[in-house]
């Protein structure tokens, strides 16, 4: 018997029909939000505090003119004269230079100072002579301290010591000498290679080498906080005095880069002298003096804008100048100096430094390693 197609049972679907409500609207959800997307895109505005929606009805009704255009906005002349001065050093402690006196200093390295034996020897060479100062290199070239800083930087790169100069100060002291630390400053191998945000940079992008070291730069603000820590430990250790050797910018033909990004052109005086001058800062208010090491090339060819070692800004900062020098050519070295200098005694202030004892000079210092710095 043929079957008629009304005659087969079909089931239910119940789903049907709001599935196709339910697609439906979603269609019509996205491509609705599709136009207004871009239909939106018109009334966005984008400032420096980001994107905002700004609706025509939202907006404040404009003014329009007889013309029925939208006038310009009008904004009231401000005059403003921006100066550009340079920095003030006259306001400096420089830690009662004028109390100092005429010294004959002798020069311990570091290599003897954190030997037992060979500061013993030192201690007793000043003792015993007609020297009046010891001064004990407590930062090298290469970075390592002699003192266990607790300085934050020394203590996150690691570069503190683990020698005791307590006794040795004391013991010198004790026999009516004085006592001065003397640091290096920008050139430091150590804290370059454990923390490279420190760094000169080569003008080819790596780290900058000059005689065999790495330089820190100057401006950055890690190197000067780290600076003004050493010198205020050292300080506190009973030192008289504080020497900053290496306080100067290399002269090379490579050339180099800063590590941080400035708004106005770098200036190596600028940077070298306000480097210093954090130092000072640091020890104001103590009985520490604060003194600086030349560079001799700086004096005498006149690269103060090379070096940064501008001589007339450093006899305001700094109690003392010591000069590398030879016997020939103190005489010179110090009329040069003193030209530029506004008050003291070159007697007492400006310090040759040399690899023997000088006949007829007030101040001086011995140091068997004066020639490298010559």
């Amino acid at each position: 018997m043929p079957y008629r197609p009304k005659d087969i049972y079909r089931g239910r679907r119940k789903f049907r029909v709001p599935l196709t409500i339910l697609l439906f609207v979603l269609a019509f959800l996205l491509v609705g939000g599709v136009t207004m997307f871009y239909v939106l895109q018109r009334y966005m505005v984008y400032d420096a505090d980001g994107a905002t929606l700004q609706l025509p009805f939202g907006r404040e009704e404009q003014t329009v003119d007889e013309a029925g255009a939208t006038p310009k906005p009008t904004f009231e002349p401000v005059q403003v004269q921006v100066i550009w001065e340079d920095p003030d050093y006259e306001d400096v402690d420089l830690g009662g230079w004028e109390e100092l006196k005429a010294e004959q200093g002798w020069f311990i390295p570091m290599a003897s100072v954190i030997n037992p034996t060979d500061l013993a020897g030192a201690v007793a060479t000043v003792e015993e002579g007609s020297y009046t100062t010891a001064i004990l290199e407590m930062k090298d070239r290469s970075g390592q301290l002699v003192w266990p800083s607790t300085s934050s930087v020394a203590m996150e790169c690691a570069t503190y010591g683990a020698t005791d100069v307590m006794g040795a100060i004391e013991q010198l002291h004790e026999a009516g000498k004085t006592v001065a630390a003397q640091i290096s400053c920008f050139c430091d191998t150590l804290l370059v290679q454990r923390n490279w945000s420190c760094a000169l940079q080569s003008a080819a992008g790596g780290l900058f080498v000059h005689e065999d070291y790495f330089w820190l730069d100057p401006y950055n603000s890690t190197v000067r906080t780290y600076l003004a820590e050493l010198a205020l430990e050292l300080s506190e250790l009973g030192f008289d005095e504080v020497i900053l050797a290496d306080l100067y910018l290399p002269v090379t033909e490579e050339g180099y880069v800063y590590s941080v990004i400035m708004q106005t052109d770098p200036d190596p005086i600028i940077a070298v002298c306000q480097a210093g001058r954090r130092v000072a800062e640091a020890l104001a208010g103590t009985d520490t003096a604060v003194s600086v090491r030349l560079n001799a090339d700086s004096l005498r060819q006149g690269l103060a804008a090379q070096t940064g070692q501008d001589v007339a800004v450093f006899w305001k900062l700094f109690a003392r100048l010591y000069c590398p020098t030879t016997t020939d050519m103190i005489a010179s070295d110090r009329e040069t100096a003193a030209a530029v200098m506004e008050s003291g005694s070159t007697d007492v202030r400006f310090v040759p430094v040399l690899s023997a004892a000088p006949e007829n000079e007030p101040s001086y210092v011995v140091s068997q390693a004066v020639q490298q710095d010559q």
